[in-house]
């Protein structure tokens, strides 16, 4: 391309210089550079860290429903890929319980594997926005110990991550997820969470 407008300049030029005299200035010609565009960043790669998470969970009981708060924390592992102006990728998370009650049963620990999607929301692409959506498995006791069960159940929600420099990714999200079995519990929390790309 560069060989291409040297050939234009020469071709465009050269004639109306040597057909002046003395006293006619020759004028450089004025070649305009396209504006630059900064590079985005590229989000492919495996991805795993820890997430802490603030929410309200429901629950059916025989007079009606019921509801609590709390915290919890969970590790998760994933894969991105970036298709130029969006990024999609898997995440597998796994979270202890903490023995924390839902209705009369004792949370062991839980399963999340998802899928996420977004347009690059940034111009230099290290911000990308997302919806989530993925399936759930929770593990559980009797209150007091005994009777263990699991149910199963789907999450979806949306989120934001930044992608830093040192590619440390931070990640804010809003999730609402539903169990179906035992005591039919929802919840819906915010999440932030920090991972490391390799």
């Amino acid at each position: 391309m560069k060989k291409l407008i040297a050939a234009a300049v020469v071709a465009g030029f050269a004639a109306p210089a040597f057909a002046g005299t003395m006293d006619t200035p020759i004028q450089e010609p004025q070649v305009a550079m396209p504006p630059s565009v900064p590079a985005s960043v590229n989000w492919t790669g495996f991805y795993a860290g820890a997430t802490v998470g603030f929410g309200r969970a429901s629950w059916d009981t025989p007079t009606g429903t019921d509801r609590t708060t709390g915290a919890g924390a969970a590790v998760h592992a994933g894969y991105n890929m970036d298709m130029g102006g969006w990024v999609a990728g898997g995440e597998l998370a796994i979270a202890p319980g903490f023995n924390q009650s839902v209705g009369n049963r004792e949370v062991n620990w839980a399963l999340a594997g998802r899928l996420r999607a977004g347009p690059k929301l940034s111009e230099d692409g290290r911000m990308w926005g997302f919806g989530t959506v993925g399936l759930t498995h929770v593990r559980h006791d009797a209150a007091g110990g005994g009777d263990r069960r699991s149910d199963n159940g789907w999450v979806a929600g949306v989120g934001v991550s930044y992608l830093m420099p040192n590619d440390v990714i931070l990640t804010g999200e809003v999730l609402h997820g539903r169990t179906r079995g035992n005591a039919n519990a929802s919840g819906t929390g915010v999440a932030v969470g920090a991972s490391f790309r390799f």
